[in-house]
């Protein structure tokens, strides 16, 4: 067989592989949030209840996506086996303001918990040595606060050594109570008023959201409601590469990665 030849038949999967993977995304105007959106850009957040259309998922992107869903399958039997399993992947409590469902509610010594899963890579994995990533904790808060359960665990695996680590969260009301504060008023401008939100103050950001954003040129453009491109021709980019985040309707270091 000569070079050419060989060169031919060197991409005989991969390529197939990768447009197995890819997906487009549907992109549907709503009315609520989801939990997973608890720390996100608000300009993102209005793209994406406005219905902007999306570039299709990268066939690296929805394999690490798959590598969440995994773990979130085999933790799930673990515990089943382990007897100590109350519920799995119960929907929140009907809602206006947010949407979502808790992985597992198990209980342990006479208590229940809400136990989120979290896959993290390598180098994010290393910066939650004394405690879980913001947004991951955000989001049981308010798992916590709509179940009415007082203590949760973030379970958190390393993507690449699958190592475990543990967070003890408890309930802390007041801070669940902003949260629902500031999602109240965010709403009254994305759907009661069309309006597009400010630009948010970018300095507690835990990663760059701006670089992950599949809603960055629209973003530039700083465009109004009212002079806004249509959803179906909103235009957006996607680096499939990863930060130091993660979600779906549920989410790495990025703006897909540990979206489950």
């Amino acid at each position: 067989m000569s070079h050419e030849e060989h060169v031919r038949e060197a991409g005989l999967l991969v390529e197939r592989l990768e447009q197995h993977f890819q997906r487009q995304e549907t992109a549907r105007p709503r009315d609520y949030f989801y939990v997973s959106e608890v720390s996100k850009c608000p300009r993102q957040i209005y793209y994406t209840m406005k219905g902007f259309s999306r570039p299709p998922l990268d066939g690296v992107t929805a394999r690490k996506l798959a590598v969440g869903d995994d773990a979130h399958r085999r933790v799930a039997q673990a515990l089943f086996s382990m007897g100590v399993v109350v519920a799995a992947e119960v929907p929140m409590p009907p809602d206006a303001l947010f949407h979502g469902r808790a992985d597992v509610i198990v209980s342990l010594n006479g208590k229940n918990y809400v136990v989120e899963v979290k896959t993290a890579h390598p180098y994010s994995y290393e910066q939650m040595a004394s405690g879980p990533r913001g947004d991951h904790s955000l989001q049981l808060q308010l798992y916590l606060y709509h179940f009415g359960i007082p203590q949760g665990i973030i379970l958190a695996e390393n993507k690449a050594t699958q190592e475990l680590k543990e967070f003890l969260v408890e309930l802390d009301r007041p801070q669940v109570e902003r949260i629902l504060e500031e999602f109240r008023n965010l709403r009254e401008v994305i759907v009661e008023q069309g309006k597009l939100p400010p630009l948010p103050d970018k300095s507690g950001w835990e990663f760059n959201q701006c670089r992950y954003c599949p809603y960055v040129e629209p973003c530039g453009e700083d465009v109004t409601a009212s002079a806004a491109p249509s959803p179906a021709k909103g235009r957006g980019r996607v680096q499939a590469a990863q930060s130091a985040q993660e979600e779906h309707t549920g989410a790495s270091e990025g703006l897909f990665e540990d979206m489950n």
